[in-house]
């Protein structure tokens, strides 16, 4: 961007005169009260002195703002190499929340039926979080999914964090009536029914705090500051507490938190410095340039006042329509320049934007980003108890925070290429579905066993580092139908991988002349492709005959199948087809 103006701390901007230093005193302010309708008189009371607390006196005037800043530069601690996509997953999903689920379950199905099914942290039928015995429902809306949301809280308050934040709202859908009041309506958001979860997170989409919102029993019985300061006020107070060093922190937020009591009471109480939009109503009596005044100046027009004294300034600016914001650390200087398209001239043309715009469309979609990414392969799975989908949510979350630490590695460490986030999930549920199993010694193949002549193909690829098992495609989960008991990684992966491959692959065949019995034809098919090809429908009998037609003459031949997530044993020769053996088909 250009620099098109920046305003010199001796200009007429900062010099008195008898428009633009005039002072505007808010002697009493604006009250944010909530609609309460009580009659006793000892809560009027209190009311009263909190309103006389929230008022305060601000002195506006136009002239240079002396308090801008900016966050501290971002610096991480280089690692030493790349951990596994599963290492990663594992710092939040670890071995004690895996194992707080299975004792937690175990307990669940005594209460239920009698009698433990004796599952652990490898296993799991009835999935539950909390001893319903020592819950309340009345103290904790949440009780039911409680231990989960603190454990990945806690997982994430570890991170070493970024400077900028942004606090916005993100929905979990559901659209289930058992959640109760629980349940909220966004029309602004893609999902508007579902849970509604206040996040702090940063620029890169990083998730480092998060609240889930539950009414008034939200900030529990002491209500935290919000009856000072309103419920988005609040929101982002109890989500700034956490920040390590906020002294070199900056923090962005839109006009459903943004009062001004809000950013001084940051900037007094723990030296954040904020930015947001502001509505009109939450001026607290400085008077600006109106909306149509503004328009007819044209796009880039703006106005502003400061407060030096509070370490507030406000600005105006009109885009294709006037927008406030409000900060303790920018206002208007340096101005620079934005492009828009002109309808008059039908073309894009420069107009000035000063930097508390720019500072704000840079840092505020951290909260949207995060959103964005567990949106693209949200865990589908399905319930009919309301907390399961906030335990997803949280899986997914741990998965982009995974992938996002694994990407700060990479850039540390100099990688030019990294994993998409597709392709990491994909490896984390590789690792976590092996994870624990010993690795089968490979067969050797007899040199009368492989033909003198066969198609080059790729063999498959180097199964992923937490993989100790027998290698194997993702697919092939044996699930036992007639067994009480399913695995918790089988579960847990399966759910993950559905939520990724939203399109069967279609089958390619390779045909392979040479005179073997079955068993030598499944060893050659395995070690230089897939499998031997499945016939399971008319379409593929139809393919398989014109690969196999130029030979058709042949005693006995092989079909591989390299491009698929099924597999099966086929041996065709010149007169019939026999089906041997048929394993999982995921199709």
């Amino acid at each position: 961007m250009q620099v098109i103006e920046q305003i010199p701390e001796n200009s007429s901007d900062s010099e008195t005169s008898d428009k633009d230093d005039e002072v505007f005193v808010n002697l009493q302010g604006e009250l944010d009260t909530e609609n309460e309708s009580d009659s006793s008189a000892e809560e009027v009371e209190d009311v009263t002195a909190q309103q006389c607390k929230r008022t305060k006196n601000f002195s506006w005037r136009k002239k240079r703002f002396e308090h801008q800043s900016a966050a501290n530069e971002n610096t991480f601690i280089m690692p030493d190499q790349l951990s596994s996509p599963c290492s990663y997953f594992t710092r939040f999903f670890d071995e004690e929340l895996f194992q707080l689920i299975a004792e937690q379950t175990n307990l669940y199905s005594c209460q239920l039926r009698g009698t433990s099914i004796n599952t652990n942290p490898d296993e799991v039928r009835m999935i539950h979080f909390q001893d319903n015995a020592i819950s309340d429902p009345d103290q904790d809306r949440l009780f039911k999914v409680r231990p989960v949301l603190e454990h990945m809280r806690k997982k994430c308050l570890k991170i070493e964090s970024e400077n900028q934040f942004s606090i916005d709202e993100m929905m979990v859908p559901y659209k289930g009536i058992k959640a109760g009041s629980l349940r909220q309506y966004l029309p602004s958001k893609p999902h508007h029914w579902g849970f509604k979860i206040f996040v702090r997170a940063g620029v890169s989409g990083m998730v480092y705090d998060f609240l889930v919102y539950t009414g008034k029993s939200t900030f529990g019985a002491e209500q935290g500051p919000a009856k000072e300061l309103g419920l988005g006020a609040s929101v982002v107070v109890e989500l700034c507490k956490t920040i390590n060093n906020p002294m070199e922190c900056v923090v962005y937020f839109d006009n459903f938190f943004t009062s001004l009591p809000l950013i001084v009471h940051l900037n007094e109480s723990l030296g954040l410095r904020s930015l947001g939009t502001i509505r009109k109503n939450r001026l607290k009596g400085c008077h600006l340039e109106d909306d149509h005044k503004l328009k007819r100046q044209g796009r880039g027009s703006f106005d502003y006042r400061v407060d030096n004294e509070a370490k507030v300034a406000i600005v105006k600016w009109f885009d294709n329509k006037a927008v406030t914001l409000a900060s303790s650390c920018a206002a208007v200087s340096p101005v620079k320049e934005v492009r828009r398209f002109s309808k008059e001239q039908k073309k894009r043309v420069g107009f000035t934007c000063p930097n508390i715009v720019t500072q704000y469309n840079v840092h505020m979609g951290g909260v949207d980003l995060a959103d964005m990414m567990v949106a693209l392969y949200r865990t589908p799975a399905k319930s009919h108890r309301w907390y399961m989908s906030l335990f997803w949510q949280m899986a997914d979350i741990a998965l982009n925070n995974a992938w996002l630490l694994y990407r700060r590695d990479a850039k540390s460490l100099g990688e030019v290429k990294h994993k998409k986030l597709k392709t990491f999930r994909l490896e984390v549920a590789d690792g976590l579905i092996h994870a624990g199993k010993k690795k089968a010694r490979p067969s050797k193949a007899r040199e009368d066993d492989v033909p003198t002549k066969y198609i080059q193909r790729p063999v498959t690829p180097r199964p992923v580092d937490d993989i100790r098992g027998k290698e194997k495609d993702l697919t092939e989960i044996q699930t036992d139908t007639n067994s009480s008991e399913m695995h918790l990684d089988s579960v847990f992966i399966t759910l993950l991988l559905s939520a990724v491959f939203s399109s069967s692959a279609r089958c390619q065949y390779v045909f392979v002349q040479n005179s073997v019995n079955c068993t030598e034809a499944q060893r050659y098919c395995r070690q230089n492709y897939i499998d031997l090809a499945t016939v399971s429908n008319s379409a593929d009998v139809t393919e398989l005959m014109r690969v196999t037609s130029a030979s058709s003459n042949c005693g006995a031949s092989m079909t591989a199948r390299h491009n698929g997530f099924s597999s099966a044993t086929t041996v065709r020769d010149s007169h019939s087809t026999e089906m041997i053996r048929t394993v999982l088909d995921s199709h």
